[in-house]
């Protein structure tokens, strides 16, 4: 895939901050840190280093929030493509793409770094590269089409995928035994479970508990405001099965800043 390393005018790396249960930091925290060490409108933006998908979606996101762009995305990962925080490269690569990055790359031994792109380049969308210490060097690959019946998603840690036809299983409620729902549903044979957003404390309770969901996952509102709140918390890419109402443009919008799949 043709592309060419730009001179970046920004760069931003780890906080060494998570959400729980790994951190103690909510979200917006880290959202409004990365605000701080970003100039409004000024690009392009490295975020480099990255460990933890709480602190890569929360800089894009800041990136988003102020304009700053193109964005390319690095994480450092062992030889296996897992971060410190053990997310599978895949996984960070279907956030950060679905995200809007323009460009994803990883820093690791250099024995493995050919294998592991190579494996990123049989389902990524854009540029690939590798950060080395003399900079960064693009990856050239050839893009091989897509099975439009394996649609990438991820949870925190993990890649996924679904078809267009994927069951979803019995829709969760956000109530005081959603940890222990999200526990049993992972046990049922469908491919996919749902959770339904029905009021602000609903995102609040589904925040505490999103670490648990090992599978894909469907979040469903008739608010997109709602939505919009589930999406920001979630830290994995999810998708929508079209009963919730909303409209095409609200969709759109969702799928432009948090990388939601719409079925």
């Amino acid at each position: 895939m043709d592309a060419s390393v730009p001179t970046f005018r920004q760069t931003l790396g780890p906080l060494g901050l998570d959400v729980p249960p790994a951190g103690e930091s909510r979200f917006g925290e880290l959202i409004a840190a990365y605000r701080a060490r970003l100039e409004p409108g000024a690009g392009p933006v490295h975020i480099r280093g990255m460990g933890s998908m709480a602190e890569c979606r929360a800089a894009l996101l800041a990136a988003a929030e102020l304009g700053c762009g193109p964005v390319w995305v690095s994480w450092a990962c062992d030889s296996e493509g897992m971060s410190a925080t053990r997310v599978h490269m895949l996984a960070a690569l279907f956030v950060a793409e679905g995200m809007g990055a323009a460009a994803f790359g990883i820093e690791c031994p250099e024995d493995a770094a050919k294998q592991r792109l190579d494996e990123l380049a049989a389902h990524a969308e854009g540029p690939l590269f590798q950060v080395k210490e003399g900079g960064v060097e693009l990856f050239r690959y050839e893009p091989v089409p897509h099975d439009p019946d394996a649609i990438p998603c991820a949870t925190g840690t993990d890649p996924c995928f679904i078809s267009p036809t994927i069951d979803v299983g019995e829709e969760l409620e956000c109530g005081p035994d959603l940890l222990e729902d999200i526990i049993a549903a992972e046990d049922d044979p469908v491919g996919a479970m749902k959770i339904a957003i029905q009021s602000g404390d609903d995102v609040d309770i589904f925040a505490l508990h999103q670490y648990a969901v090992g599978k894909a996952l469907c979040l469903c509102s008739d608010v997109p405001e709602l939505l919009e709140a589930a999406l920001r918390a979630y830290q994995g890419r999810a998708f929508y099965d079209g009963t919730g109402g909303l409209s095409r443009e609200e969709l759109e919008r969702l799928t432009e800043r948090y990388g939601l799949i719409v079925l």
